[in-house]
């Protein structure tokens, strides 16, 4: 018995076992793109015993033939139906532990090969594309990635000993929501001399797009997001990267920008509640990028932006030919149709800057009190993906919120606990 060609239009089709032909679809675009790895099987009237689904598949993407064995021993209807039945019930299907960990292998694969999905230049391998490779969807193929991911790294888990991927997610969910969002929901300080209890906790070491992946969606109140820049800011301020503020700050470069800030605008809006705010911090050359990805993730934002003005005191890298920049701009969007606690103010924020900082984009906490105070009703919980000083985690804690985030430096974490001790001693006095 040899593989051959096999026209199609001789091949007869009747009186098979399947009923449900599954996702023909997606079998066809894999067999377009990567050919037929196991051939059908007909007997010598060409009547089909095996492989309906290939062949299906085939006439989907009109092709004129298929590979094929001819079987001419097949001379009667039990045979047929022996050869047919055996194909489909002695055929073992990968458990889901091992095919989730092959598809986080092909997935690695495939981002090795072709990178990152930029959304901006629309390069690079995502998991939609994955999906259609692979015939499954795309939230499908996310929990395998997930699964497999924790079990390579928490392989003390034992997430195997589940007989079902079902079983295995909601208990990966309830671990995380233990160990992660407990800091989230710890209790609110009902006053601030109690905050130092929590702020530990609160302000985490890590990174935070692969933290805010590991959460649960729609659990918090509010997101203050103030990333990166993007914008090479140590020239922009003509400042001196050796200096404390700067020596510390970790600037997304601009070509990175776009796909940071998509994947993190994504990540925020699935974290937070529905009908919620979200404070959204951008450098103007970015507007039009900023304002694209926010929409695209699921967010309501207005056409205009609402600005911080610092006065007359404004920074630039060249005071003999261009003006000192006094503002900046942020979106406050929205997750669904929230409404403002605090209605009608307008969209300008004028608070003077801070003199000495401990951090290169730190804001005054009045400011951040401010903000708070417009969108939040007391014991909130808040999300600061990029903790920086801290001074939004500060804010929350005076207007008995309580909040979680991070940052890669511990050095900016241990001036966040200083001030907290500073505030607390403050509120003694």
């Amino acid at each position: 018995m040899q593989v051959q060609e096999i026209p199609l239009a001789k091949i007869k089709v009747k009186d098979r076992a399947r009923e449900d032909k599954g996702d023909i679809e997606s079998l066809a675009a894999l067999i377009k793109e990567h050919g037929l790895i196991q051939p059908i099987t007909v007997d010598g009237n060409f009547q089909l015993i095996a492989g309906e689904r290939r062949y299906l598949a085939h006439r989907l993407i009109g092709a004129d033939t298929i590979k094929g064995i001819i079987r001419d021993d097949i001379k009667t209807d039990t045979t047929r139906f022996e050869i047919e039945l055996v194909e489909n019930i002695a055929r073992k299907d990968l458990l889901w532990h091992e095919r989730d960990r092959l598809e986080l292998k092909l997935y690695n694969l495939k981002i090795a090969e072709f990178g990152e999905y930029n959304p901006v230049t629309k390069k690079g391998w995502s998991q939609h594309q994955q999906a259609t490779l692979v015939g499954r969807s795309q939230p499908a193929v996310n929990r395998s990635l997930h699964l497999a991911r924790v079990m390579e790294e928490s392989p003390e888990l034992e997430l195997d000993k589940f007989e079902h991927e079902d079983h295995a997610f909601k208990d990966v969910e309830r671990l995380e929501e233990e160990v992660v969002i407990k800091a989230a929901r710890a209790k609110v300080p009902d006053h601030i001399k109690t905050a130092i209890n929590d702020a530990e906790e609160h302000y985490l070491i890590g990174d935070a797009l692969k933290e805010m992946s590991l959460m649960k969606r729609d659990i918090f109140d509010f997101a203050e997001v103030d990333p990166p820049y993007g914008v090479d800011l140590d020239k922009r301020k003509g400042r001196n990267t050796n200096t404390r503020p700067m020596a510390t700050y970790k600037e997304w470069t601009p070509d990175s920008y776009p796909s940071l800030f998509f994947d993190t605008a994504a990540l925020v809006y699935d974290r937070l509640k529905d009908n919620k705010f979200a404070v959204f911090w951008y450098g103007m050359s970015w507007h039009c990028d900023v304002l694209r990805i926010l929409r695209e993730v699921g967010f309501g934002v207005p056409d205009i932006p609402a600005v911080w003005t610092k006065g007359d005191s404004g920074q630039t890298a060249s005071p003999y030919t261009t003006l000192g920049s006094c503002y900046e701009p942020f979106f406050l969007a929205r997750k669904g149709k929230p409404k403002l606690p605090r209605r009608g103010r307008g969209n300008v924020f004028d608070f003077p800057p801070l003199g000495k900082k401990d951090h290169a984009t730190e804001k005054p906490i009045a400011l951040m009190e401010e903000i708070l105070d417009l969108c939040l009703d007391p014991g909130s919980h808040i999300l600061i993906p990029f903790l920086g000083s801290g001074v939004t985690l500060r804010a929350a804690y005076r207007k008995k919120h309580t909040g979680i985030g991070w940052d890669l430096s511990q050095q900016h974490k241990d001036s966040f606990l200083r001030r907290i001790q500073e505030d607390v001693e403050h509120d003694k006095a």
